[in-house]
């Protein structure tokens, strides 16, 4: 199940990161509630693949460039540290596309994301990709694409992992377009919507080089949502 105009002006400076940051202190005063998050829009531009932020329900795009997207596990409670969001969309029809999931799994220490022992496996067509070596799953691109893997939170010896968010990372690839560049998921176990979403700011502030004004709308936009 599935994901438009890259390489925008980056004209934004850190001030704009410091803006992140209090619009995230903002948001605690809100309500803690889960609400759904925009799933991964593929697109391609001079030549690059890139990502964008899709709502696959109603098939529009959200936010023409994103990069750093989140989920929660155990939304069906017989499969506690499982999702299949974030899903997979794209206007590439006939375009096979690979997504490679980069080695390496971090959790949110409440001021950045520090190594964890559990690991991730993301699955689709009998393809898996685990965090601890790196992987990748490919699909073709058919009209109206709505894609949506299995990322599973694994822990070793056999034990539940812990309650926490955890970071994984992502790139785009395909036969004659350049690669996309590094995009994240903020996956959420058992924490709470503003912890969520304090660290997805963090991860779009400080793994986003020179955050865009689209990224600034994006979690403006979550805001007005929260508000209504």
């Amino acid at each position: 199940m599935q994901y438009i105009a890259h390489n925008s002006a980056r004209f934004i400076t850190a001030s704009i990161a410091s803006t992140l940051f209090a619009l995230a202190a903002t948001t605690a005063s809100f309500a803690d509630e889960k609400e759904p998050h925009a799933d991964i829009y593929v697109q391609s531009a001079n030549g690059a693949l890139f990502t964008g932020g899709w709502n696959h329900t109603t098939g529009e795009v959200l936010f023409p460039e994103l990069r750093v997207f989140e989920a929660e596990f155990g939304i069906d409670p017989s499969f506690p540290f499982s999702t299949d969001e974030p899903g997979i969309g794209s206007n590439l029809v006939g375009t096979t596309l690979t997504m490679n999931l980069l080695a390496g799994l971090s959790a949110w220490n409440g001021n950045g994301f520090s190594s964890t022992s559990a690991y991730l496996l993301a699955s689709y067509g009998g393809q898996d990709a685990f965090s601890t070596t790196g992987g990748a799953f490919s699909f073709l691109v058919s009209e109206g694409l709505d894609l949506h893997p299995e990322y599973t939170l694994l822990a070793s010896g056999n034990a539940d992992p812990s309650n926490g968010i955890y970071l994984a990372a992502f790139t785009l690839s395909s036969v004659g377009l350049a690669d996309s560049e590094t995009f994240y998921a903020v996956f959420n176990l058992g924490m709470s919507e503003v912890e969520h979403e304090a660290a997805a700011v963090w991860v779009e502030s400080n793994l986003v080089p020179a955050p865009s004004a689209i990224a600034l709308f994006a979690v403006t936009a979550l805001m007005r949502r929260r508000r209504r």
